[in-house]
């Protein structure tokens, strides 16, 4: 029998170390083939598209953003143009009203009280200044030659650590021909990844379309074609809205929508239930399974809530702090929990409890945040930490006395170092 128990423990680990190679194939397909950075052409502003922002404008925008002053790094295409000067779309979005100029200070002022929340739809909307990743895009002004400028503003609408709605703003133009355009995406914090994860173009151009429907202060809401889609779920339409002339402009009263809260009943459990659960929990390897499943399914809910709640509360501590605080937990807390908790029973029931939990704990994460799609890379790296994991919980449960770690142990710690580096280094 000890034969045979070697015999599985080695087909798991040769199991997952060819489910980790695959997925670097699919996620990264030329890792395994030499290249060079020299293999294409650098691109210049003859070689790309150029859209006209404004009707009968003679300004141009590439309608894309990009890692680097450069097209060939190109990240996200731009949905939508407001045409009115970025710190009066920023005030708008604040406060949901109105706006007027300043003639003494030359600057938007907006009407009313910025801290007070915007509802749309029964929804409290809260936009906010953020930070992200520094991203370009190229606007070509009228007798120029055209530059590449960073972001005029960037707001969210939600938490750095869970889900938000992500707008960056790019101001252009002079006077009445001012315009700004907007790249907006839905993201989501992820843990294995340290950085953000895009869900969804398109349903953050609706949701930032729904804040000017209705709206005194806007002329026109339409679609222009930039034909740019193609990324993500974006389709090539961009949202066009107009914004009154400065004369036109008048303070008008807004109808707050009144929110209506309802309260959610609580079962409670039959009292049979409980005296079977309790007869079932006086065993310590039921016991030690039942704590393993909490802290697995709690383990990410735990992190991002914690986070969040810094972030909201804290604004003094940096969010990379908090991102790396957050890090260590999800790459130290879940080998020590898969290997401590386990003892006692089959190994491979060790591994349905540890990849079942923790499959759990990932999908209520990313519920609390939100988020319902994502990228198939994601997916898949996903797919190997939870057969990882289950690895450990297979040799925590085959620990010696001695309290020494086994050849599986040390074999899922290796794949965890490649699984953890995955996303870091090649990305996704």
């Amino acid at each position: 029998m000890p034969g045979s128990r070697i015999g599985v423990d080695r087909r798991v680990v040769t199991g997952i170390l060819l489910l980790v190679l695959f997925g670097l194939i699919v996620v990264q397909p030329g890792f395994l083939a030499p290249h060079s950075v020299d293999e294409t052409e650098r691109k210049e502003p003859e070689d790309v598209r150029l859209v006209k922002p404004k009707e009968n404008s003679s300004a141009k925008l590439w309608p894309f953003t990009s890692r680097r002053k450069s097209f060939d790094s190109l990240t996200l295409p731009i949905n939508a143009v407001i045409r009115g000067h970025s710190e009066r779309v920023v005030t708008q979005l604040k406060t949901g009203r109105g706006a007027k100029w300043d003639n003494q200070s030359n600057e938007w002022r907006g009407v009313g009280d910025e801290d007070e929340p915007v509802v749309v739809n029964d929804q409290i909307v809260e936009w906010r200044n953020t930070t992200g990743a520094t991203r370009y895009t190229y606007i070509q002004a009228p007798g120029s030659r055209g530059g590449w400028v960073t972001e005029t503003a960037q707001l969210h609408d939600g938490t750095y650590f869970g889900s938000r709605y992500h707008l960056r703003l790019y101001e252009a133009g002079k006077g009445n021909q001012t315009w700004t355009a907007v790249q907006a995406h839905h993201e989501h914090w992820d843990w294995f990844r340290l950085r953000h994860s895009v869900g969804s173009l398109s349903m953050a151009q609706y949701y930032l379309d729904s804040q000017y429907y209705g709206k005194w202060y806007v002329d026109d809401i339409s679609r222009e074609r930039f034909a740019n889609g193609g990324i993500s779920d974006t389709d090539g339409w961009v949202s066009v809205i107009e914004l009154r002339e400065t004369s036109e402009l008048r303070p008008v009263s807004l109808v707050w929508v009144a929110l209506f809260l309802g309260s959610v009943g609580v079962q409670e459990s039959v009292l049979s239930s409980l005296r079977e659960a309790e007869s079932w929990l006086s065993t310590e390897t039921n016991q030690r399974g039942v704590a393993l499943t909490a802290t697995l399914i709690g383990l990410p809910l735990l992190v991002r809530s914690a986070s969040i709640f810094v972030e909201t509360t804290v604004p003094a501590v940096p969010v990379k702090a908090i991102a790396g605080i957050g890090y260590l937990v999800y790459v130290v807390g879940l080998p020590l929990a898969t290997v401590g908790f386990p003892k006692g029973g089959r190994s491979l029931d060790w591994f349905g409890v540890a990849v079942v939990a923790l499959g759990l704990g990932f999908l209520l994460d990313y519920r609390s945040i939100g988020v319902k799609v994502l990228p198939i890379a994601v997916v898949l790296h996903r797919l190997v930490v939870l057969a990882v994991v289950g690895t450990f919980a297979v040799g925590g449960a085959q620990q010696k006395e001695n309290g020494r770690w086994n050849v599986v142990v040390k074999a899922a710690l290796a794949i965890w170092v490649a699984v953890l580096a995955w996303p870091l280094f090649y990305g996704f």
